[in-house]
Order: structure tokens, then sequence, then C-alpha cells
């Protein structure tokens, strides 16, 4: 883009004003497509606007249907300025970008400052009933409380809850964004405290169908996502499917879920010794559910960690507990998170008390920030589980 000062020229924001032959510079805000790209501008109308095909070393760049570009042209009336959308790629004759206006996200939604990535943590449990998807919903309400960004994803890919946890009525989810018919800031519903939740549906192993077209437009809009959002948590299904351990290798951590009871600590490690067979990183979080005190809850814990140490190999490191209190079921009841049907209960605290501990490392403050140097050169989230729901 020009570096020559804004000041110096009246700057506009309509793209009517660059007439078509007119040079313009092109950015594309995308992780496959860095740099500035000289483009002509070939047509224009007061909803679209059409440019020649970038090129780059005498390559085409194809940069994606869906991906937000700034448009920047000088006109003998100032210099004109625009961020747009990429609505068609033209092959042919015809080769060219058409772009339309930028999609506007909610009004509730607030782009967060600087560079930090977004952070995707599943949260599972080896078994149903163990309390896994109201856990998700009050982790998330309890994290944008204290000013993160949250996004709870609904990836159980059988029965999704997280709705009727919060008394949501969605009209869409994430199959109505695959298909093109919905913008995923359309999908998005509006939850406690700030909170956000995109309805998943069966619409995640919908990717692997997808061809690469249709699947940058989708990357595309959840780079759109991620300006807005700190923490991606998924709350998958439970057992040991491949639809959940994908979720368990795709996240960038996984919170594992159980409670006090044999059964669910047996398939809690059964989970585990399912997860640490396929290659690839695993970082996982243990929190006892429903457990008497905290002493019961860290026993637990250490004989967890002790044998998942010992005969997988593998680290399971210990993240919280919450105790059994009444006061839970009595907001699920309620179709209410915790922190808003009983803010003083007990299990209300333990969750914030969780919810400070990822606070802390998000911010780097415990010497565990999750922008480590491993997650920047990660692929991204969508591309992990597009490459393991295809196996």
């Amino acid at each position: 883009m020009s570096t020559e000062p804004k000041d110096q020229a009246t700057l506009l924001t309509d793209w009517t004003a660059l007439e078509p032959g007119r040079s313009v510079t092109l950015r594309a805000h995308s992780s496959l497509h860095k740099g500035d790209y000289e483009c002509a501008v070939l047509d224009r109308t007061a909803d679209r606007l059409r440019v020649s095909m970038p090129m780059e070393n005498g390559k085409l760049v194809l940069v994606p249907v869906g991906t937000i570009v700034s448009v920047e042209g000088r006109t003998p009336a100032g210099i004109v300025s625009v961020r747009a959308q990429v609505v068609d790629r033209r092959s042919g004759r015809e080769r060219s970008l058409l772009l339309g206006p930028e999609p506007k996200p909610p009004e509730y939604l607030q782009a967060r400052s600087g560079p930090a990535l977004c952070r995707t943590i599943a949260v599972t449990s080896g078994k149903g009933g163990v309390g896994k998807t109201a856990l998700a919903v009050n982790l998330g309400v309890a994290l944008a409380a204290l000013g993160r960004r949250v996004c709870v994803v609904d990836a159980d890919l059988g029965t999704a809850n997280v709705d009727v946890l919060l008394n949501m009525t969605p009209r869409w989810n994430l199959s109505h964004v695959i298909s093109g018919e919905k913008n995923i800031f359309d999908v998005l519903v509006q939850g406690p405290r700030g909170l956000v939740v995109l309805p998943g549906g069966s619409g995640l192993q919908e990717l692997t169908a997808l061809d690469d077209r249709r699947f940058g437009k989708l990357l595309a809009q959840f780079h759109q996502l991620e300006r807005f959002v700190d923490v991606m948590l998924l709350d998958t299904g439970s057992g040991l499917a491949k639809s959940v351990t994908n979720f368990v290798h795709a996240a960038d951590e996984t919170i594992l879920v159980t409670t006090p009871e044999p059964h669910a600590i047996t398939d809690a490690y059964a989970l585990i010794k399912v997860a640490s067979q396929r290659p690839g990183p695993l970082r996982l979080r243990l929190v006892v559910n429903r457990a008497q005190d905290e002493g019961e809850a860290r026993d637990i814990a250490r004989k967890m960690s002790f044998a998942s140490r010992k005969f997988l190999d593998t680290e399971l490191d210990y993240l919280g507990w919450v105790v059994e209190d009444a006061a839970v079921g009595r907001a699920i009841r309620r179709q209410q998170d915790l922190l808003t049907a009983a803010p003083r209960s007990r299990a209300a605290g333990c969750v914030q008390a969780i919810a400070a501990a990822l606070h802390r490392e998000l911010s780097g403050e415990d010497g565990a920030a999750f922008a480590d140097a491993e997650a920047e050169v990660r692929p991204s989230f969508l591309h992990r589980i597009r490459r393991l729901f295809a196996r």
C-alpha cells in the first residue's frame, strides 16, 4: 500500500470514483496471500468493482472467493481507500476479480487488536453424561466475563445441545455457510456476557466434500471471524469415535472432562489411549467435574496423569475441578449459564477459577502463553479438520 501520508490528499471511501483503466493496489487480508498486487479497474457500479486478476512474477494470484481485500488508488479527486470482499473469480476472456462490499459483522462483535492468534480448544469426554457441554458453555461465559472474545462452536455431530442450554433458537448453522447460503456472521448467535455461538450441525464433517474453491471461501470466512475472537471452544461429541478424536487432534489443545465415577474415569483413559495412538502434537488438560472436594479431584488427576505418562507416554495436565453442586442442574433446567443463574454458587467459583487460569495463559502471565512458536507454524484449524476427516 502507499506509504504517503493520507492527509496530503482527500481520502475517499467510494470506489465509484475509480474509473475503468485506472491502476489500483490490492492487498488480501489472508494468510495465504501476502503482499500488494497491482491491478487495473475494469468496471464498477455502486455495489460491484471488477478488477484485473492480480499477478506475481508472471503468474496469476488466485485470491479465493470470500477473501477480504483492501483496494487503494489515486484519482483526481483524491485517494480512494476501501475494504471489500471477493465475491467472484472469473476465468477465460473475462478473467478478473469481482469485488463487493465487505460483510458487516453484528454490532455486538468488536475486532480484537494486535496479532495474537485465535486459540482453538476442544472440550471432550470419554462418555456422555459427565457435564461436558455445560462446562464448555459456562467456561465460555466465564472467559467472556474476563474480557476474552469467545466463540463456542457446537461440534457435536450427533446431538447439538449448546443452543438448548442457552435457550437459543438458531435459524442457521455452519452447513448453510458451507453451502454458500449464508455468511458466517449471519449464522452466529449472541449469548450472555458477549459470548457468541456458532451452531455447527454436521457442517464440520462436510469439509471433506468441498473442492478447493469452496474450501478457500470457507477458510476466508473463518479468517474474518478470527478478527473478532480470541478463543474458539469446540464442544465435541463424547466417546472414542473418529468424529470425536479428529477434533482432539485438530484443536490447539483439549480439555478432557471426567467425573469421579469409575466408568467415567475408565472411558476418559480410553479416549487418551486412542488419541495418543495417532501421530501429531497432543495437548490434554483434565477437568474433574462433580467432585466432592478438591482433594478428590486432585487424587483422580494424579492417578490418571501417572497412568497416561507411564503406559501411554502422553502428558495429561491437571487444569481444575468443579464441585458437585445442585445449582448446575437448576441452571440447566432454566436454560441459563451458571454465572447468570447462580453467580455465587460453589460450582460457579470453580468454573471461574478454571477460566482465570486459561486467561492468565492466554496473556502469558504463567509463562505458558498460547501463541507459541509451534502454534504459529501449524496449519489452520480448518486445514487440520479437513485432513483428518478425509482419512
